[in-house]
């Protein structure tokens, strides 16, 4: 059997197909689940065992001059912040899913400052510069979880995926809010996206750089959240000059 699609079926009105929809859904996203946490435990193995490893090294080596102390430790911090950001994945992941759309009011500029105190450091030691703009004429009312995870996630990527080799390294945040949508773009002048990978990024699990972190699920779940918001993200990226992604999402303060 074939099916149109959901909003065909939805207006058909015929009670077997919206059924057949329903389980469909249900079946895709218990096989994402499924591979998530698998992704997760294959993703979580390694780190887990290079600190029981780095752990062992210091226990045994007290007094050893060949062990770097300050290396070790800083190894396993930087594991640690991965099985944070792999758990962070985890929890956006299962309420793009699961949760019902709810709509609040949001204080943008504030919600945008708050996200970008998180990576705070790697901003001050990579020396990035942010610059945010925010224009609008009403205030914006959408998803609050949802609106984080996605900004989170794109943030996140322009600060990963800068280019080491550049001195001057930008990142642009722009918001445009109306009545009817919140339109947001986030620049940056980092490595880029080659463009043999760019069908593939939105897709679960992938990691298209060994820059990547986390189990590879961070556009995936923008996307996620954006489709169940009724929005859209596109992209523009070119390798060693930069990317930008916009997206669109309903201003529901109707």
């Amino acid at each position: 059997m074939v099916y149109g699609s959901k909003i065909d079926v939805m207006k058909s009105g015929n009670s077997e197909s919206i059924h057949a929809v329903a389980e469909l859904e249900l079946v895709r996203a218990k096989s994402a689940i499924e591979q998530f946490i698998y992704s997760c435990s294959h993703t979580m193995r390694g780190p887990l065992k290079s600190i029981s490893g780095l752990v062992y090294l210091l226990k045994n080596a007290e007094n050893s001059k060949e062990v770097d102390r300050g290396y070790c430790l800083h190894s396993i911090e930087q594991t640690v912040e991965k099985l944070e950001s792999v758990l962070n994945g985890l929890e956006q992941f299962l309420t793009t899913l699961s949760m019902d759309i709810t709509s609040q009011s949001i204080d943008v500029t504030e919600f945008i400052e708050d996200i970008i105190s998180e990576f705070q450091d790697t901003i001050s030691e990579n020396n990035i510069r942010i610059e945010v703009g925010v224009k609008q004429s009403v205030r914006l009312y959408t998803d609050r979880a949802r609106f984080r995870a996605i900004l989170s996630h794109l943030i996140s990527n322009a600060i990963v995926f800068q280019d080491s080799g550049k001195e001057a390294k930008q990142i642009t945040i722009s918001v445009k809010i109306d009545l009817t949508n919140c339109t947001v773009k986030v620049k940056d002048n980092g490595i880029g996206i080659p463009a043999d990978i760019k069908s593939n990024i939105f897709q679960l699990f992938y990691r298209g750089s060994d820059k990547s972190r986390g189990a590879g699920v961070g556009l995936y779940v923008a996307k996620e959240a954006l489709d169940k918001m009724g929005g859209t993200i596109s992209f523009r990226s070119k390798p060693r000059v930069g990317s930008s992604f916009t997206f669109t999402i309903p201003n529901l303060s109707v």
